[in-house]
């Protein structure tokens, strides 16, 4: 024969206080998973935008390095190759470029991440409006169509 106390409640205890531990853990773990995750996509964010303006910017560069040379002597063509890389933040990306009276603007969009850099300058030669995808990448002077390009390199 057992006895039971009145008021006796003790064997909850164990029981309430395992299920709170337990909620509380929980919820203390998803903080950090969503928190986490947040901190990686901006990064990621960061990334992908620093990495498109080194692109505009390397292509810039090498445009008004051409547009440098005296190009009405030139009678071939004259080319910078560089590379980039394929893909940034495993997406492809397009570079384009386009002149108008007063600036050539280079763009470098990452479509898939909605994310673009752009760098703009100004430049004697002419620009022929050109889009290449990622990848290796080339910037010439075509003496036939007196105009600089960039072609897939």
């Amino acid at each position: 024969m057992s006895v039971r106390f009145r008021g006796d409640d003790r064997a909850v205890s164990p029981a309430v206080t395992q299920a709170l531990t337990i909620g509380i853990t929980s919820l203390l773990v998803t903080g950090l998973l969503i928190g986490g995750s947040q901190m990686v996509d901006s990064q990621r964010e960061r990334v992908t935008q620093e990495a498109l303006e080194n692109v505009a910017d390397g292509v810039a560069r090498d445009l008004v390095r051409l547009d440098a040379f005296e190009t009405g002597t030139l009678d071939t063509t004259v080319s910078f190759r560089a590379m980039y890389p394929e893909r940034i933040a495993d997406q492809a990306y397009n570079v384009e470029v386009i002149s108008d009276s007063s600036h050539t603007h280079v763009y470098a969009n990452a479509s898939g991440l909605n994310r673009y850099a752009v760098v703009q300058f100004r430049n004697e030669t002419s620009v022929c409006p050109s889009v290449v995808s990622s990848g290796p990448l080339a910037v010439s002077y075509n003496a036939t169509a007196d105009c600089m390009a960039v072609t897939d390199g």
